[in-house]
């Protein structure tokens, strides 16, 4: 099939009246509204007009990123060049407009359902005044965007057309320009030429064609592939031209359901000739979005057009990262980005905002959103209780709160997925891992939490959580309905289960990456066991303590149950392999605090690690409560796991408080370290670090190399000696 674009609209000349614009914009309806866009509440012309202080077109000419005061967040100010003035007066004919997310060096912040400019993008931009952030001291001398992604419609300047979220825009000066006149109840003010725009509306000579190359699509291979995964797409035809030129392929833009197109980086061709093109299918774009399901374009240097007469198919999309570097001769190219151990101990632990803890249903749907994702690809995600966050911001924890302040959120959205990427240069290979997941979510009236389904008139929480979850999984968006990824949301729409083919193909994938070693040396994530990949949805609090007559009594609360049956009381000597040793019947549906407790007779002598398992009707998912650990009757001193790595726990009973003195030798006697900690009889287990990180300007250097060690300890009235055989 072959196609050709031609530009349906003329320029209208600088003076033409207010009259005829006003009018125009009377008749002119703007295109079809869609269903709402990635966490997105459309935002009425009309609202973005009213919000907006000042209304520009004007084009993106230089960009530049920063940390704010605190260096908690990455902003970029984009440099705007000023055309036509549509309300208010800017304060220049280039204006500075602040966006959320952006580069430093090797820091990388990434927001979803945000808007983030590229350079030479242009349209018209709906402007406010900067404020104070509530999240941190950020001098903001420049304007914020009304609405982030909904207040800039961009015009696509190959077709003459414009675009937002929600509509298209066929005609930049009837519907763009009218409607604005309209709204605005004011003529447009004309700054300076814009000449790319003339040039583009333009008609083209009716001969033109005759004296060019109309490329064909003769077939494909093949036919099904992942985005951002380096799946290469081979494309047969002809006239696509020897050389690639000025042309290029685009692909559906899965972020906005297909409506636009998405173009690969020239770093993503590998090949072109007349006859045939080779061509990475991208997730992230010239002007960033992700190819999607759908049929696809390739434009030769005339430029002309040829469209596939079937439809691609993308299975699923990998997040990637762009980057590019003048300073270190880099051309633009994107990265494929891997989960790590962020925590220490395989993967990343969540902590809430004090509203959002505290708002039970949410809780609770976030739990079971995570589990959705845990025990399908296992990726390593852990929460962690009564330990409130603030803010989000760049501070090592992951955050998930409910939006306290006016701009937090932009207006309308829903929720939103903060990856925070960290980056390093190994040879000539970028890598880029995802240092820090930060997720905030509107606080509404209308959200439906579950289990119950959602009406026509809610959104689904769950269903938005678990999509946020996706992206910070590090999926992109699809077009495809049935998953979890796919592109959008509605009122009334559920979607809380993943689909093997997509979302868990996707999730799988990233975990193959994620589960090796990176070149920068950071510590793979770890899969979650599959009889262990669930947490406890439920807050449990989970007690236990060695009694008089050597017996173990745990005792545990809930604060709510749905669906209990039973708790499954496991038992462990090393807090990796569990016995049930007993079961307790549970209430099974309670909104009200319920208290059980376990004797365990006869305890394991040294350690015991205990733990719950909860037993649901229906459901084959196995939740687990947090692991405490009591020292049995004949504990007296230990390290634990042995073997392990740098990082370890101590266990010590002692009688009384005092100094204990740890010494670390090899085998052959050679002493590396000497310190000293304090133990006390209200506890006996104390974590420790065996080597810590090398101080700058110390000559004495700790092993890094596996090994045997023996570990001397001391305290005023007895010493020892514990054997310690370290992996990492």
């Amino acid at each position: 099939m072959k196609q050709s674009f031609t530009r349906p609209f003329s320029f209208i000349a600088k003076n033409l009246s207010s009259l005829l614009l006003v009018v125009l914009g009377f008749l002119m309806a703007p295109g079809v509204q869609a269903q709402d866009v990635c966490q997105l509440i459309p935002l009425s012309l009309e609202e973005r007009v009213q919000a907006a202080q000042v209304v520009v077109e004007g084009k993106v000419i230089s960009q530049r990123s920063f940390w704010d005061e605190k260096h908690e967040n990455i902003y970029t100010a984009s440099q705007v060049e000023v055309y036509k003035v549509f309300k208010g007066e800017p304060t220049a004919t280039t204006v500075e407009i602040i966006t959320e997310g952006g580069r430093v060096d090797m820091d990388l912040h990434v927001y979803s359902a945000t808007l983030s400019l590229k350079k030479e993008q242009q349209g018209v931009f709906f402007l406010q005044s900067p404020k104070p952030s509530p999240k941190a001291k950020l001098a903001k001398t420049g304007y914020t965007v009304f609405g982030s992604t909904q207040g800039f419609i961009k015009y696509q300047l190959t077709e003459g057309t414009a675009k937002d979220p929600f509509t298209r825009y066929a005609s930049i000066p009837l519907e763009v320009y009218g409607s604005l006149a309209r709204l605005s109840g004011r003529t447009l003010k004309a700054v300076k030429a814009n000449t790319d725009l003339d040039i583009a509306l333009k008609p083209k000579p009716a001969t033109q064609n005759q004296r060019r190359s109309i490329p064909t699509i003769d077939n494909f291979s093949p036919k099904s592939l992942r985005a951002g995964t380096g799946d290469v797409l081979t494309i047969t035809g002809t006239n696509f031209g020897s050389t690639r030129g000025n042309g290029y392929v685009e692909f559906r833009n899965s972020d906005d359901g297909g409506k636009t197109f998405v173009k690969p980086l020239a770093t993503d061709y590998l090949g072109w000739s007349d006859t045939q093109i080779r061509v990475k299918v991208p997730s992230y774009g010239i002007d960033g979005g992700t190819a999607g399901t759908g049929d696809f374009r390739v434009v030769n240097n005339d430029p002309n057009t040829a469209t596939s007469a079937s439809p691609l198919n993308i299975i699923f999309a990998h997040s990637n990262v762009s980057y590019e570097s003048e300073e270190r001769k880099i051309e633009e190219q994107s990265v494929q980005t891997r989960l790590i151990s962020q925590n220490g101990q395989g993967g990343y632990t969540f902590r809430f905002g004090a509203s959002f803890e505290a708002n039970t249903a949410a809780l609770y749907a976030f739990k079971r959103s995570m589990n959705e994702w845990s025990c399908t690809t296992f990726v390593n995600w852990n929460t962690v209780s009564n330990n409130p966050v603030a803010n989000t911001a760049d501070d090592n924890i992951n955050a998930v709160r409910f939006a306290t302040a006016s701009d937090d959120l932009p207006a309308n959205v829903l929720g939103r997925t903060i990856s925070r990427y960290r980056g390093c240069i190994s040879g000539t290979v970028l890598n880029f891992w995802v240092d820090e997941i930060d997720m905030e979510f509107a606080q509404r009236s209308d959200w439906q939490y579950g289990p119950d389904a959602s009406t026509n008139r809610q959104f689904d929480f769950q269903s938005v959580v678990v999509h946020e979850l996706g992206h910070g999984h590090q999926l992109s968006h699809l077009i495809l309905p049935k998953a979890v990824m796919h592109y959008a949301v509605a009122r009334g729409q559920s979607s809380r289960t993943l689909n093997p083919e997509n979302d868990i193909a996707g999730g799988n994938y990233v975990m193959e990456r994620s589960r090796t070693a990176s070149p920068c040396g950071e510590k793979p994530m770890e899969p979650k066991p599959a009889n262990a990949c669930a947490i406890p949805v439920e807050l449990i609090e989970l007690e236990a303590e060695l009694t008089v007559n050597n017996q173990v009594l745990l005792q545990w609360t809930t604060q709510q149950e749905n669906g209990i049956t039973a708790f499954a009381v496991e038992r462990s000597p090393d807090g990796e392999t569990y016995t049930t040793i007993g079961t307790v019947p549970a209430s099974g549906t309670s909104t009200t605090p319920t208290s059980y407790e376990f004797l365990d007779t006869s305890p394991l002598t040294v350690l015991n690690y205990y733990r719950l398992r909860l037993i649901r009707a229906n459901t084959v998912v196995e939740e687990y409560s947090e692991v405490v650990q009591v020292a049995g009757p004949n504990f007296v001193r230990q390290i634990a796991p042995n073997p392990g790595g740098n990082e370890t726990t101590l266990f010590f009973n002692t009688t009384e408080k005092e100094v204990l003195h740890l010494a670390i030798f090899n085998t052959a006697g050679q002493l590396y370290r000497e310190w000293s900690l304090e133990v006390t009889p209200e506890s006996n287990k104390y974590d420790i670090t065996l080597f810590p990180a090398q101080k700058e300007g110390k000559t004495d250097m700790y092993p890094t190399r596996r090994g045997l060690f023996l570990i001397k300890w001391s305290t005023k009235q007895e010493n020892g000696v514990i054997r310690y055989l370290k992996l990492e």
